[in-house]
């Protein structure tokens, strides 16, 4: 299982430095947009395979503070508590679904300069509509859900968990990393040869073994958070 502590000591270890708390905390870091950019250029050229990227999370809604309120809809309107995590930049859809919790009803797109005739269309214009602004989900035409669904491919993972969970079940270090084997063997490869300058064969694969190999010597791994 390839955990975030398990990818950064690995490296850390790779390069002498196994007990360095601050190379640890930098690497999370170097790991995490590298994670993101490789998802967005592999999404780009193979969008068929978004499916398995995917994740959700349900999201607690709240009222409009009055001073916030658009004229036009009064203070009838939902937004996210939280910011919502950044979603993966590619030409495909912003989310993939957002409606209710339960993830078996989606609502309607709706762009935010044609808010206003949302109501107009007999057959749809009492179904909830949603649209993406500064960061958060703003959800028309209901006032009285708390919690909407949301599926997409996000930048990052623990940003995911952080904005849907209970601190104590947030992901953690030693949780298992959001990551297909691939994309994280090419990200430690270039992790070790660009920033940790440590040279890597093309055709070499690295694994993420180190830790395992230092515990079997009876090491102890640096703490993490």
């Amino acid at each position: 299982m390839a955990t975030l502590a398990k990818i950064v000591g690995s490296i850390a270890a790779r390069v002498d430095k196994p007990f360095d708390v601050d190379l640890q905390k930098e690497l999370k870091h170097i790991i995490g947009y590298k994670r993101s950019n490789y998802t967005q250029q592999f999404l780009q050229k193979h969008p068929e395979q978004r499916k398995f990227f995917l994740q959700k999370l349900t999201v607690e809604l709240e009222k409009v503070p009055s001073d916030e309120c658009e004229p036009i809809k009064g203070c009838e309107i939902l937004r996210t508590k939280c910011v919502m995590p950044k979603p993966v930049r590619t030409s495909q859809t912003l989310f993939d679904f957002v409606g209710t919790s339960t993830f078996t009803a989606g609502y309607g797109y709706q762009e935010p300069e044609f808010i206003s005739t949302v109501g107009a269309n007999r057959f749809t214009g009492k179904k909830p509509k949603w649209h993406y602004s500064d960061g958060r989900i703003y959800i028309y035409n209901t006032t009285t859900i708390e919690r909407i669904g949301v599926r997409g491919v996000f930048e990052d993972p623990s940003a995911v968990n952080a904005c849907a969970c209970d601190p104590v079940d947030c992901l953690k270090d030693t949780d298992e990393y959001p990551i297909a084997l691939d994309l994280l063997n090419s990200i430690v490869r270039d992790t070790l040869s660009v920033e940790m300058r440590q040279p890597v064969l093309p055709t070499q694969d690295v694994e993420i073994d180190a830790l395992e190999e230092m515990e079997n010597r009876g090491m102890k791994p640096t703490s993490q958070r």
